[in-house]
């Protein structure tokens, strides 16, 4: 099976599922990197650390805190963050979801807001704390090149003043300069480049495939012909598996983002095809 995925980040996905008996191949598609012009995320950055009015910032990936590491001065920089959280007045930190949250804990920034069902902008809004902005209050919004503007427009709609910046953009694989290098280890699953893995999902070799993002969903099926029927597709959630249905695929959804619902959500995905297999042992045994 193929997850679409670097090997560093899907390191403990790919150990749940070779545990499992499953043969494992990884293909990165893209890689993040830094905008070419990075002056509305420093601005952001700047905005955080030193807020003026109650401020609210949403981090919606783990590659925004690592572009904001990258754009920043010094490497204080989270400690920075995380003391204006307890100023006044105060900044606020919400996270997307618990890998997002681990990252920004990884560089000092405690969490205020993380989602308990949905992980993703449409969860967040669903849970958002409040109903309305106070007044003046302030709402900052660094995400993906990629990354729709729906959280953006709602929580200006709520009546917060929102400044929004490109973190980050996804390029083919390898980056001229990755966010997070992403070398494999001596027993990490081989890694495939782009075309193998196109030409290895138009050719049905893989029984499954881990789908991680619309845009790695892209460039992993577009100019394709439909893959063979006898593929299996998971999706890491709600956003992802619009993308295979709008290429008519039916995925499984895992529950949530996490390495363990990704493991179990292709034990389902595969679950018909090992019982077929167990019927037809059992009639020829």
């Amino acid at each position: 099976m193929l997850v679409t995925r670097g090997p560093a980040v899907s390191r403990e996905l790919t150990g749940l599922l070779r545990d499992r008996g499953y043969d494992v191949r990884v293909a990165p598609l893209l890689e993040a990197q830094l905008p070419e012009d990075t002056a509305a995320l420093r601005a952001v950055l700047d905005l955080a650390a030193g807020p003026e009015v109650p401020t609210w910032l949403t981090v919606t990936s783990a590659n925004t805190v690592w572009a904001l590491a990258a754009i920043a001065d010094n490497s204080d920089w989270g400690a920075a963050l995380d003391r204006a959280r307890a100023s006044t007045p105060k900044l606020s930190v919400a996270a997307v979801g618990r890998a997002t949250a681990s990252a920004l804990r990884q560089v000092g920034i405690g969490v205020d807001f993380t989602p308990s069902h949905e992980q993703s902008a449409a969860g967040m809004l669903a849970e958002w704390p409040t109903a309305r902005a106070s007044a003046g209050e302030v709402a900052l919004v660094p995400a993906s090149e990629l990354a729709s503007s729906a959280l953006a427009d709602a929580l200006a709609e709520r009546g917060y003043d929102v400044t929004t910046a490109v973190a980050y953009r996804m390029v083919p694989a390898p980056a001229a300069e990755p966010l997070q290098p992403d070398a494999p280890l001596g027993d990490d699953p081989a890694v495939l480049d782009a075309d193998a893995a196109r030409d290895q999902c138009a050719r049905g070799e893989f029984r499954a495939v881990v789908a991680t993002a619309p845009s790695r969903v892209a460039a992993l099926l577009d100019g394709l012909a439909p893959p063979p029927g006898g593929t299996r597709w998971v999706a890491i959630g709600e956003p992802t598996a619009a993308a295979l249905r709008q290429r008519g695929l039916t995925p499984v959804v895992a529950e949530d983002p996490s390495p363990a619902a990704l493991a179990v959500a292709v034990d389902r995905a595969l679950e018909d095809l090992f019982k077929t297999t167990s019927s037809t042992e059992e009639k020829s045994s």
